[in-house]
């Protein structure tokens, strides 16, 4: 039982609390949520006064407003103000909400609404001549392609989505087309939309200051983000568990689970095979007497939340930041003629914010010209900041032999970002699983090699047989030194090989590319064998009674991979949803030769 001092003490509290009138603040859902939360949380706190509790709502309300500001600027519809809620609606009907977003079912309907509606827009574009009819080379068909594309563009901004090709500085006649598919697609929508809402969730609780190393705070991601991500991972292996893989000419079926185990969606694989790089490249470089340079890149104070100066940025906004840098660099360097290869990762601050490490080799005479390039892309945004001290933006140090070289010091970022394994540090694995959600969240890709050989190259020749290379002494020798996970000779040898590869076209009408093998000279090694259908247990169980039964002896899937493109467009257009006819590409189009006009209209759409 409560005494009456501390009933007494309640009672004040709650009329503190509701003196403030926090639902008039019109703050978004999500800073509501969170600010009521630490109340509550202070309110149980035993030295809880009436002097402290007055000061901690008022500095709590303050922080939660500005909050708020970069969340709905980032975000506007998560605005609850009455006055922008209008603006949005004059711009949409019914526009995008946090409530919306945060629902399934709701997500869905919208994704078939807004399917609908660009459908509709399709048919709204006027053809100035027949369609089926040559005009001025085809331009009838390319200005209404581009007006589709863009009123369906503008349709999507409305609900804070961005349309395919957006931004791309170059177009094809094709990426419009195929632009146009994806957004009369509902299933396309929807993928959008849910990204849309991981993004949200995260850059919310990153605003609110729930990540960073502080009291109350998760490192690199939040504990809603990354409970999201481990029960995503939880559903994928579910999915994975329940499923087979069928040969459609054999009929051999294959344990999708066990057929993961052995490619490098297996974590322990992916970290083996990114030591053997990082072990080849130091070979490598070592056979060419070539040095190692170790940089670290980090962001500017702007998009760090730990820090004052942070203007709202979000990690995904600083990650593309540092990738646009890191091109700039590469192309300058490339115009200097100066040959370089190794690792980038990219992995996340305490708070979040994205940096990178560059495990870079090159020869001792470009090193100076090599750190100078980085040092001064590295350095240039917000100059000033730094002041004489640039070791808080970039720093870097040359491999020292007697520390274990290059390997031993990549070693530590790959295993820190993959399993943890052999780091020293008790939470080392929970930190590794924290460092993937973070990335899957905010699709940062975490690992590049540059300057070697492709690993899709090494990959496909350690899948051939070694009977089918001994026809070539040199072949041979390539083989052996992938099978055996020489890397560095595989990058020396590995020159005559070219992969070989099956196009196709997808459902939006994108060119799919699936590697068969690889060729050697004039001929070619298969080490894809046959066409696999992604199959369900149950759904096999079910096919083998009913065959069991009917007294069958054999069975075989539908081949749908081998049909003759014509064939494959026709089957696709009329099996889904997303279908339309109008503007498929006209015959007369492929003798179009006038590509500038195309170039420049499609390049001019804004």
């Amino acid at each position: 039982m409560k005494t009456q001092s501390e009933m007494s003490r309640d009672l004040y509290f709650e009329h503190l609390t509701r003196a403030v009138d926090i639902e008039k603040l019109c703050l978004p859902k999500m800073v509501e949520t969170d600010l009521l939360y630490k109340i509550e949380a202070r309110k149980r706190r035993e030295n809880a006064s009436y002097e402290n509790m007055d000061a901690f709502i008022k500095t709590t309300i303050n922080d939660a407003v500005k909050c708020a500001k970069f969340i709905v600027k980032e975000f506007p519809f998560a605005t609850r103000n009455p006055d922008d809620l209008r603006t949005l609606r004059m711009k949409v009907a019914k526009p995008l909400s946090h409530f919306i977003l945060m629902q399934d079912e709701e997500l869905r309907k919208l994704s078939q609404n807004l399917a609908c509606q660009n459908i509709k827009l399709i048919g709204s574009v006027k053809l100035a001549a027949n369609e089926d009819e040559e005009s001025e080379g085809g331009r009838t068909y390319l200005d209404a392609l581009a007006s589709a594309y863009v009123l369906m563009r503008k349709n999507l901004r409305g609900y804070h989505l961005i349309a395919p090709m957006e931004g791309k500085k170059r177009f094809k006649t094709e990426d419009l087309e195929v632009s146009i598919r994806k957004m009369i697609c509902d299933e396309w929508i929807l993928r959008q939309l849910l990204s849309l809402r991981t993004y949200y969730i995260e850059y919310c609780q990153v605003a609110l200051g729930r990540v960073g190393k502080g009291k109350h705070q998760s490192t690199m991601i939040s504990d809603i983000s990354y409970k999201n991500w481990t029960a995503a991972q939880r559903k994928a292996m579910a999915f994975i568990k329940s499923m087979c893989l069928v040969n459609e000419e054999t009929g051999e079926r294959y344990d999708l689970e066990e057929v993961v185990k052995r490619t490098t969606s297996n974590p322990k694989n992916r970290h083996t095979e990114m030591m053997v790089q990082a072990r080849g490249f130091e070979d490598l470089a070592v056979s060419r007497e070539y040095i190692g340079l170790f940089f670290t890149w980090t962001l500017p104070s702007k998009y760090h939340r730990n820090s004052d100066k942070w203007d709202g940025s979000s990690i995904k906004k600083g990650a593309r930041r540092l990738m646009y840098l890191w091109g700039v660099v590469r192309a300058t360097l490339q115009k200097a003629k100066l040959d370089y290869f190794g690792f980038r990762v990219s992995e996340p601050h305490k708070d979040g914010c994205c940096h990178a490490h560059y495990f870079m080799f090159c020869h001792p005479e470009n090193a100076d010209a090599l750190i100078e390039v980085m040092q001064h892309y590295a350095t240039q945004e917000d100059r000033a900041e730094l002041g004489g001290d640039i070791t808080p933006r970039f720093t870097v140090k040359k491999a020292d032999p007697r520390q274990g070289g290059a390997t031993a010091y990549i070693a530590k970022y790959i295993a820190k970002n993959i399993t943890g394994n052999f780091l020293p540090e008790s939470d080392a694995e929970l930190n590794a699983f924290k460092a993937r959600a973070w990335s899957s969240t905010w699709r940062i890709k975490q690992f590049q090699s540059f300057g070697g050989v492709a690993v899709t190259k090494w990959r496909t020749v350690r899948r051939a047989k070694k009977i089918d290379v001994e026809f070539d002494d040199e072949c041979l020798e390539m083989f052996n030194h992938a099978d055996k996970s020489r890397w560095a000779k595989f990058c020396e040898t590995a020159g005559k090989a070219k992969l070989v590869i099956e196009k196709s076209i997808n459902r939006y009408g994108e060119t799919r590319r699936k590697v068969l093998g690889f060729s050697w000279l004039c001929k070619t090694i298969l080490t894809t064998n046959g066409n696999f259908k992604l199959m369900s247990k149950s759904d096999l169980a079910r096919a083998d009674e009913a065959l069991k039964s009917s007294g069958a002896t054999s069975w075989s899937t539908e081949n749908n991979c081998n049909q003759p493109r014509g064939e494959v467009v026709k089957k696709e257009n009329n099996n889904q949803s997303c279908r339309f006819t109008k503007f498929l590409r006209p015959d007369f189009l492929s003798q179009v030769s006038d590509d500038e006009y195309a170039r420049q209209l499609f390049n001019n759409l804004d």
